[in-house]
């Protein structure tokens, strides 16, 4: 359908005059008056638009877990000309070089979301919604596009919902009002600001009564602060004031103190969670919620129409292209042979020894004080370097941070800092006569490890660094982030370099700006919360080289296990959009469990229920190995071989490919055999029970019945192994992960190549590097036979050339590796137990993620606990 010249300069003219608080209806009404009642012009302007809003929203529920029932006819078309606010904040990101790069995938994702909520000039406006992003990976910067857009579109009053420190909405408050109010000062009220939340502005209807004003608070959740909010609304409400004032939540970390933690939250809420119901009861509110760990947020009641729960869509944010993050940080999931060196690991932890960690913990602290251990004299010293590397590099001086977190208690906070000032002090003399042996050392050991090359940045020799050592030393300030401080941490105009010891300030929202060196012993039992705490995920141009994490090997290995429940959680968000009349109220998302670690706080856990682990269009794979059991090892490799015995004895033909032998129609029953007989590592994300009990379940749908085997090899192996095929089986490489390896186990990370996904169905050659997941599983779900794919791993496996990361595999005896590719599962078949999780809650308060302590539904301090206190009520 095309427009001609003056059909165009007519929808312009619509689209200004619902920008201008008209509805559609009534905006077609004033053209009709104005075009001399040239109604069949107009209505085809307006089927026009309506064709554009409706691809522009099936564009975007492309990409999201939507329900178009909840939210009635499409209606956002994307920017207008006429747009204010948008178009003037999109040309201020595009002069910023940080951020020019960017903008194109923020402009796209905040579309998307704004073409997702309910149209401003409904008169029932119930969205609820949830972005789910990457820790420090710029939703601020979304949500502040979205509002923009939102505002343009006819969405009249904002609430940003902060965090519970003052600290976030201090800083959320500083973007807001750069980006927008700022901007537009005429157009835009502030109902709070950077030192001031919200307390008791002007009465509503002054405000309210001009279409071209826009209104935005930025409020902490406290029950104070909401309180007066929500008192301040009904009272506008109770006189007319919201009927023509569409209103926008934006719920920033959504899944800290949003959800309902009640002990029973069938019968009870938390008060914070009952303030924001109450907002959400209005009748025109549409409200979606932020969070990287979104835990909480999918294990919220789905039948409670009053609370939060995101019935409306879940929108995954695009990674951007210059993000780093934990799958960056720990390589990406391809195979060894697959892998090039972007792929590979980046080593930027550092393990703390666990008795020096012992020497942190709150029993050693408050009895024998605070000390500078070793791991932490070579942090602070290394935040040293680091900052005056990039000084250097940039010629000026910018922000740079360094955070030590060894506990969420305020106390021993506070004790650190004089001993790690007097560290500094003494650095700074070494440096000031000239002693730089230490230091040198210590540049030169890091700087080979990880090598500026990686990251296409100027690689820098000690001495060249040095004669900005005294600079950095001078400028450099130690305080404690935390509810009881008076020093705290604040980035303004002037450059901070700044050693930062907190806790639960510093490990969620809260960005450090230009944060190279973090000392973290803190553990944690849920996901989200451990997750929150990676402060060293985000940005880092220019100096991508220089960030360093000294932590235990257990917080290590939690953080790389996150990484694939991060992978997953979007798996499973991207898998359910291609199903047929799929929405987030009718197909829950799944949540890898722990052996350690729970998915978020147990009173957030209250609807969630076990079930089996689904492995539709999935591809389990094993990944540790027993190295060094030989008879693990043995029996494994006669499992192999009792499966190829088995197969033959059915007639069944061996097709000879290259690098690889294949066997078609295997029935189940020689399958669940094998499986049952093969031992996988008691650290493997898979195990026997669990892929027989899958195989099981489908099964009685009617399918997987049969499958098809292949044998993995090489063209010219080095060594084979008899496994009962005409031919001796090519061994593969597969080297280890040096640091996720150990004495009871080899780590080899991804197992199975792209094109062994489809070894039975094409020929290698026909996998491209352009081909994609969805292609490779199109082909499979055709097919609909399940795939078991088996490698036999040289045990002298070297790595490649070159190789970051890994070491030879030294492996007792040659090992086998197995994968499954399995087709989707029908709609249907795959059922969950439903056994309710039973938390004991007993007590004072309910004790949420790591000192997150909600009394009454109020956070605040608790037996030490570092959080604030909201005392500024006015």
């Amino acid at each position: 359908m095309e427009l001609s010249e003056r059909e165009r300069v007519i929808l312009a003219q619509l689209e200004m005059l619902i920008r201008q608080g008209r509805s559609e209806v009534e905006a077609a009404l004033t053209l009709n008056v104005m075009l001399a009642g040239d109604e069949q012009l107009v209505g085809r302007v307006v089927d026009f638009r309506h064709v554009i809003a409706e691809e522009r929203r099936t564009f975007a529920g492309g990409k999201a877990l939507f329900d178009p029932e909840d939210e009635g006819q499409a209606w956002y078309s994307g920017p207008s000309s006429t747009d204010v606010f948008w178009p003037d904040l999109e040309n201020s990101l595009l002069s910023d070089l940080s951020w020019a790069a960017a903008v194109p995938s923020l402009d796209e994702a905040s579309t998307d979301i704004v073409s997702l909520l309910a149209d401003p000039h409904s008169p029932k406006i119930q969205t609820r919604g949830l972005v789910v992003g990457f820790v420090q990976s710029g939703k601020t910067a979304n949500f502040t596009a979205s509002i923009a857009k939102a505002a343009d579109a006819g969405y009249r009053l904002f609430i940003v919902l902060s965090g519970v420190h003052n600290s976030l909405r201090r800083q959320t408050q500083l973007r807001i009002d750069h980006d927008l109010i700022d901007r537009h000062p005429a157009r835009w009220v502030g109902l709070t600001d950077e030192q001031r939340d919200f307390g008791k502005p002007i009465k509503a209807l002054p405000l309210l009564a001009s279409p071209e004003l826009r209104l935005i608070a930025v409020v902490k959740k406290n029950v104070s602060r909401l309180t007066l909010l929500r008192d301040w609304l009904k009272d506008a409400q109770k006189h007319g004031g919201l009927d023509s004032s569409p209103i926008l939540i934006i719920d920033d970390e959504a899944d800290q103190a949003s959800p309902n933690a009640a002990k029973n939250p069938e019968l009870d809420r938390t008060r914070i969670n009952e303030r924001i119901s109450e907002l959400l009861a209005l009748p025109r509110v549409a409200y979606v919620g932020y969070t990287a760990t979104p835990f909480a947020n999918v294990l919220v009641n789905p039948a409670d129409a009053k609370d939060i729960y995101p019935r409306t869509f879940i929108y995954s944010l695009p990674k951007p292209s210059t993000y780093f993050g934990a799958r960056e940080l720990f390589g990406q999931a391809v195979s060894e042979d697959e892998a090039e060196a972007q792929d590979e690991p980046h080593d930027m932890f550092r393990v703390v020894p666990d008795d020096e960690a012992e020497r942190h913990s709150l029993a050693r602290v408050r009895d024998e004080g605070p000390e500078i251990t070793p791991c932490l004299a070579e942090a602070i010293a290394w935040f040293i370097l680091a900052t005056s590397a990039r000084r250097v590099r940039s010629g000026i001086a910018k922000h740079s941070s360094m955070l030590i977190h060894t506990t969420v208690r305020v106390e021993p906070q506070l004790s650190y800092i004089a001993p790690i000032r007097a560290y500094v002090k003494k650095l700074g003399e070494d440096v000031a006569q000239g002693r730089f042996e230490v230091l040198r050392l210590l540049w030169e050991s890091e700087c080979e490890r990880e090598p500026a090359s990686r990251h296409e940045v100027a690689a820098l020799l000690f001495d060249e660094i040095s004669p900005a050592l005294a600079a950095t030393i001078d400028g450099l300030k130690v305080l404690a982030d935390n509810g009881q401080s008076v020093d705290r941490l604040i980035y303004d105009d002037e450059p901070a370099t700044v050693i930062a010891v907190g806790g639960n300030t510093l490990s969620r929202g809260l960005t450090l700006e230009g944060l190279v060196s973090s000392y973290f012993l803190r553990s944690s039992g849920t996901y989200d919360t451990l997750l929150q705490m990676g402060r060293w995920f985000g940005y880092r141009p220019g100096y991508g080289d220089l960030p360093r994490i000294w932590t235990t090997k257990q917080l290590a290995d939690e953080f790389e296990f996150l990484a694939d429940v991060e992978d997953s959680i979007r798996t499973e968000i991207e898998r359910y959009q291609t199903v047929d009349g799929a929405s987030p109220l009718n197909l829950p998302v799944r949540i890898a469990l722990h052996p350690r670690m729970q998915a978020t706080a147990k009173a957030k856990m209250y609807f969630a229920v076990k079930g089996d682990p689904s492995y539709s269009a999935q591809r389990p794979q094993t990944t540790y190995f027993d190295d060094r059991d030989e008879e693990v090892i043995d029996e494994n490799q006669s499992a192999v071989r009792s499966l190829i015995e088995s197969v033959k004895a059915l007639d069944i033909v061996e097709d000879q490919q290259v690098g690889r032998v294949v066997l078609h129609d295997v029935p189940v029953q020689l399958i669940n055999a094998f499986v049952e007989s093969y031992r996988f590592h008691e650290d493997s994300e898979i195990n026997s029970k669990l892929i027989a009990k899958y195989i099981e379940g489908q099964r009685a749908a009617g399918v997987l019945e049969s499958w098809n085997v292949a044998v993995i090899g090489v063209r010219n192996p080095t060594r084979t192994i008899p496994l009962g095929l005409e031919l001796p089986s090519a061994l593969i490489t597969r080297s280890k992960l040096k640091r996720s390896s150990g004495p009871t186990r080899a780590v080899i990370g991804t197992l199975m190549s792209k094109p062994d996904r489809v070894a039975d169905l094409i020929p290698a050659a026909a996998v491209r590097p352009s081909t994609t997941d969805r292609e490779l599983q199109d082909l499979r779900d055709a097919d609909g036979r399940g795939l078991l794919v088996i490698y036999p791993i040289d045990k002298n496996s070297q790595p490649k050339a070159g190789a970051r990361g890994r070491v030879a595999l030294d492996s007792h005896g040659d090992l086998i590796g197995v994968a499954f590719c399995f087709p989707s599962a029908k709609s249907g078949t795959e059922p969950t137990q439903p056994t309710d999780i039973q938390v004991d809650l007993s007590g004072v308060g309910f004790l949420a993620a790591d000192g997150e302590a909600e009394v009454d539904g109020e956070y605040e301090d608790l037996d030490g606990w570092q959080d604030e206190v909201d005392l500024d009520h006015g």
